[in-house]
Order: structure tokens, then C-alpha cells, then sequence
């Protein structure tokens, strides 16, 4: 049983030592990327919200 373990974790060390790590520049970049999204998204989903809501009280009488 030790053996298995020490055998598992060799070769985790093994396929650890073989990934492509990326440098600092490329998780900026691709962290900004991220935030620019969530952002547009998120004022994307509010932007529809409102005028959803604005048509719905158009249409609904009395609604709000």
C-alpha cells in the first residue's frame, strides 16, 4: 500500500513537471479579459432588465 502511494504520487510529480505553466503577462491579460467581460455582460443583463421591467409596466395596468 505505501508503494501504491508512492508510486501515485511520482507520477503526479511526473505529469505536474510536464505542464505548460503560463508566464505572468498571459494570466493578466487573460484576467483582465475576464473582469471587461463580466462587466459588459453584467450591464448587458441589467440594460435588458430595465427595459423589460419598463415595458411590463406598460402593459400591465397599474403595474409599477
Amino acid at each position: 500500500m505505501i508503494g501504491t502511494i508512492k508510486r501515485q504520487a511520482k507520477d503526479l510529480m511526473d505529469e505536474l513537471n510536464r505542464v505548460d505553466w503560463p508566464g505572468k503577462a498571459e494570466v493578466l491579460s487573460s484576467s483582465w479579459g475576464t473582469v471587461i467581460i463580466s462587466i459588459f455582460v453584467g450591464c448587458f443583463l441589467w440594460a435588458s432588465d430595465w427595459v423589460l421591467s419598463k415595458g411590463a409596466g406598460f402593459l400591465i395596468p397599474g403595474g409599477h
